[in-house]
C-alpha cells in the first residue's frame, strides 16, 4: 500500500510540474503577443486642407414685417402673395378719419397761437418805440410786454410742432415698399380695421422679403472658424433640388463665438435671380479649409479616443509614451494633431487602449 501511495504522489508531482511549465510557456507567449512589433508612422509637419460639410439655412437678404402705425381702415391693397415690388412702390393705402380730424384741430391751434404771438410782438414793438420818449412807458410795462411776446412765441412753436406731428401721422396711411422684393404674406383685406397693438401677438399686415439675393447662414465650429476668409467662394447643395450644386461668397463673419455651441455665425451671399432657391430651405455647405499652420499629421488610426481624452502613442527608446492631443482637419485617412508632438516622432499607426504607458516595444 505504501508503494502505491508513493507512486501516486510522484505522478501528481510530475503533473503539477508539467502544468506549471505549461502556464509559464503560455504567459510568455501572451507577453510576446502584447508587446510584439507594431507598425510605426513618422509624424510629419504640414497643414491638411480639406472640405468641411456643414448644415445651413437659406434666409432672405432683407425682410420686413409691416404692422399698422395708426388705427384705421384698409382702403386698397394693390399687391398679393408672390407680387414682386420695387422700392418706393405703394403696397397699401389706409384711411383714418381720426387722424385727419386731429391734424385739422392741431392746425387750428397753431393758427391761433401764431395770431396771439403776432399781437403780443406788435404790442411789444410799439411800447419799445414809445419808451424812447422819457417817462412815456414804465420799465415794468415794457418788461411785461416782452415776457408776453416770448411766452406766445414758445406756445406758437409748440403748436406748430404738434401740427407737424399730426401731419406726419397721415404719411403712415400710405405704405410704400422699403426695398425691392416679393410679398410673402398678406393677412388683411380692403375694409378691415387695423389697430396699433402688440406686435408679438398680432400677425403682420404684409411680409416683404428680398429673395433675388439670399443669405446662407452656417454655424462653423470653433476648430475651423479661423480657416475661413471673407470673399472666399464656397459651394453648397440643397436637398430639395438634388443633382445641382450652387455657389456663393462668404460675405460676413461674426468674429465672435456662440457660448453655447462654440461656433461662429458665417453668412454667404447667394444670387437667386432665377428664384430657384427659397428662404427657409435647408442646405449643406461644402467649406474649403486651408488647414492649420504648423500642424502635425498622422493616420486617423493613430488617435485613441477614450471617455476622458484623445491621445497618440509615441515610441521612445522602445517604450510607449501616451501624449494628449487635440485634432483638426481630416482628409483621406489622415488627421491634424496638436500637442506635445513634433515632426520626426514615431507613433503607433494602429493604436488602441490596450497599449499602456511605458510598455516595452520590441523590434
Amino acid at each position: 500500500m505504501k508503494k502505491i501511495i508513493l507512486i501516486s504522489s510522484s505522478v501528481c508531482i510530475s503533473a503539477l510540474m508539467w502544468t506549471s511549465c505549461s502556464r509559464k510557456e503560455t504567459d510568455a507567449g501572451e507577453t510576446k503577443s502584447t508587446a510584439g512589433n507594431f507598425a510605426l508612422y513618422v509624424v510629419k509637419e504640414q497643414s491638411l486642407g480639406t472640405t468641411l460639410r456643414l448644415p445651413a439655412q437659406l434666409n432672405p437678404y432683407e425682410e420686413v414685417s409691416i404692422y399698422p402705425r395708426v388705427t384705421g381702415y384698409i382702403k386698397n391693397i394693390p399687391v398679393d402673395i408672390g407680387t414682386t415690388v420695387k422700392q418706393g412702390q405703394v403696397i397699401m393705402e389706409m384711411e383714418a378719419p381720426d387722424v385727419e380730424q386731429n391734424s385739422l384741430a392741431a392746425q387750428e391751434r397753431y393758427i391761433k397761437a401764431q395770431a396771439s404771438y403776432r399781437a403780443s410782438k406788435d404790442n411789444y414793438l410799439r411800447l419799445q418805440n414809445t419808451a424812447k420818449t422819457a417817462g412815456a412807458v414804465s420799465p415794468n410795462d415794457l418788461q411785461s410786454a416782452q415776457s408776453k411776446m416770448q411766452s406766445d412765441s414758445a406756445w406758437c412753436n409748440s403748436e406748430k410742432a404738434n401740427w407737424m406731428a399730426m401731419e406726419s401721422m397721415k404719411d403712415y396711411l400710405i405704405v410704400k415698399a422699403p426695398f425691392d422684393g416679393t410679398i410673402t404674406q398678406r393677412n388683411i383685406h380692403p375694409g378691415a380695421l387695423v389697430t396699433v397693438g402688440n406686435k408679438m401677438d398680432a400677425k403682420p399686415m404684409l411680409e416683404l422679403q428680398q429673395i433675388s439675393k439670399l443669405r446662407l447662414e452656417v454655424k462653423v465650429p470653433e476648430t475651423f472658424a479661423t480657416q475661413l476668409e471673407v470673399n472666399q467662394k464656397v459651394s453648397f447643395i440643397v436637398e430639395a433640388i438634388p443633382g445641382k450644386t450652387f455657389t456663393g461668397i462668404i460675405s460676413r463673419q461674426a468674429n465672435s463665438l456662440d457660448e453655447k455651441y462654440r461656433s461662429e455665425s458665417v453668412e454667404i451671399d447667394v444670387l437667386n435671380t432665377d428664384k430657384v432657391l427659397m428662404p427657409g430651405m435647408y442646405a449643406e455647405v461644402l467649406l474649403p479649409l486651408k488647414g492649420h499652420v504648423n500642424a502635425c499629421i498622422v493616420p486617423q488610426s493613430a488617435i485613441v479616443t477614450s471617455t476622458e481624452k484623445k491621445y497618440v502613442i509615441i515610441v521612445k527608446n522602445h517604450k510607449t509614451v501616451l501624449v494628449d492631443v487635440t485634432t483638426g482637419n481630416e482628409d483621406k485617412g489622415m488627421i491634424e494633431i496638436f500637442g506635445d508632438v513634433k515632426a520626426g516622432d514615431f507613433v503607433i499607426e494602429k493604436a488602441n487602449e490596450e497599449i499602456k504607458q511605458d510598455q516595452s516595444i520590441t523590434g
